[in-house]
């Protein structure tokens, strides 16, 4: 992939940015809806004899979110980027419940990953108070104490604004 797309500076013209982990992809062109599919037709060629191609592509709208891993992305009217989680709708966000025989650092690990992840991940302040609620209720249903869910989801919060003022 990287000797036939990215090191072809012809078929890099109008990618603005591109981004790879193992097989799955995100980027951003510059141009038209025709010349993006012009593009993937380009890079298909050049990809088929090694038995690959791309085979899911996506041209959205504004505010129209475009999953990659676990973030969906879009730009807004602005032109500024704006991520949210993103979960497969398989996903059941079932936790480990409170009441196995683990050890308690294991749990308030538990918490404290998922609001960090989370913060990592979202970039507004309003979506993330969302998703932590979110998480919270399925804590909750795991059998999380509040005061534990509530001491985290704060900490994190917390850090947000810290990060903002430096």
């Amino acid at each position: 992939m990287r000797k036939v797309v990215y090191n072809n500076t012809d078929l890099m013209r109008d990618v603005i940015s591109a981004k790879r982990y193992i097989d799955d992809g995100a980027g951003l062109f510059k141009g038209n809806e025709e010349a993006f599919k012009a593009w993937i037709d380009s890079v298909n060629e050049g990809l088929t004899p090694f038995g690959l191609t791309i085979d899911e592509s996506c041209v959205c709208p504004t505010n129209n979110y475009i999953a990659f891993l676990d973030i969906q992305f879009c730009f807004d009217e602005l032109g500024a980027l704006q991520t949210d989680l993103y979960t497969k709708p398989t996903d059941s966000r079932s936790y480990l419940n409170f009441n196995s025989a683990h050890p308690k650092h294991t749990f308030t690990g538990i918490v404290y990953s998922g609001c960090f992840r989370l913060r990592k991940i979202i970039n507004n302040k309003d979506r993330l108070e969302k998703r932590l609620k979110e998480l919270s209720d399925c804590f909750k249903n795991a059998g999380y104490p509040s005061s534990i869910i509530e001491n985290h989801q704060k900490s994190s919060q917390f850090r947000t604004e810290l990060e903002k003022e430096s």
